[in-house]
């Protein structure tokens, strides 16, 4: 295992790749320096910089228009700002890497987008990205856990459109996109978590063309329209979630969700109904959720 430095060593990033074995660790001193991919076959490779805004990551891309790509599996990438790339800021087409400390902003397209399988991206922040600030097109098993997405031209979250299905989004800060702050989109099995969703343009949770998706203990306050809007959709769990100051419904359900449970909500002060249930109960359960006023009558307790 061996570390090699750029630029003193090594002039670029990419230099340092290509001579790379697995397990070998790349360190990225302070200043600005071009995109790179990690190869196929360039796998357990620890990439890192002196922290965000320190090392940047802001100058010819790594493959395409994207910033940086990864194409290996289980590399590390830690420490440092991507920026103002044409395309993705980081796009992940392998498994099991991890991203962590990093700052993607002012890309094209999204600041992260995840395409492979058990990633884990932790305590990044995205923002003010032409797409989403956090994509999972086709990804499973991954775990996105206490970033920060703000500020960014579509979604804060958008999970699936592809099929992504199985990912954990936990302890996530959404604010302030120009669509939803978490979208479920033709996704399945997910888990929201704990994370906070706040003064979206959209609304603060989206599901739709999903099954058996579960919304659990979020905070939904202050979002445009909804603060969870759902349709298209079944089996999902809304359940213990606080939902407040929403400019439309606090929970909006369409007549297209079915065999849905929504539960011990937190629901209160939104603009129109805290709960509404376009098409009546059906069948979907509701119990035991305190909200102030609810369509049809009879939904809070």
């Amino acid at each position: 295992m061996t570390l090699r430095i750029v630029p003193t060593e090594f002039t670029t990033v990419q230099n340092a790749i290509d001579v790379s074995s697995a397990g070998d660790s790349i360190k990225i001193l302070a200043g600005i320096f071009d995109g790179f991919e990690v190869t196929v076959g360039k796998d357990n490779l620890k990439i890192f910089g002196c922290g965000i805004g320190k090392t940047v990551i802001a100058g010819t891309p790594g493959l395409g228009n994207n910033g940086i790509v990864l194409n290996a599996n289980q590399t590390t990438l830690n420490g440092f700002t991507v920026q103002g790339f044409s395309e993705d800021g980081i796009e992940v087409n392998s498994n099991n890497n991890v991203l962590k400390q990093i700052k993607s902003t002012l890309n094209g397209n999204d600041g992260i987008e995840i395409n492979g399988d058990n990633n884990v991206v932790i305590d990044n922040i995205t923002t003010f990205n032409r797409g989403s600030g956090l994509n999972i097109p086709s990804g499973q098993h991954n775990c996105i856990l206490k970033n920060e997405s703000q500020e960014n031209f579509s979604n804060g979250y958008l999970l699936g459109q592809s099929g992504a299905n199985n990912n954990a989004i936990i302890n996530n800060l959404a604010k302030e996109n120009s669509i939803s702050g978490f979208a479920i989109d033709i996704s399945n099995s997910d888990t929201l978590l704990r994370n906070i969703s706040l003064k979206n343009d959209f609304a603060g949770i989206a599901v739709a063309l999903s099954n058996d998706v579960q919304v659990i203990q979020n905070n939904i306050c202050d979002n445009l329209e909804d603060g969870i809007r759902m349709s298209l959709s079944s089996r999902l769990v809304i359940d213990s979630n606080i939902i407040r100051k929403n400019n439309e419904d606090g929970i909006s359900i369409f007549n297209t969700v079915t065999n849905s449970t929504i539960r011990f909500n937190k629901v209160k002060g939104n603009s129109q109904f805290d709960i509404a249930a376009q098409g009546g109960i059906g069948t979907n359960i509701y119990d035991g959720n305190k909200c102030e006023n609810s369509s049809p009558p009879g939904l809070c307790t």
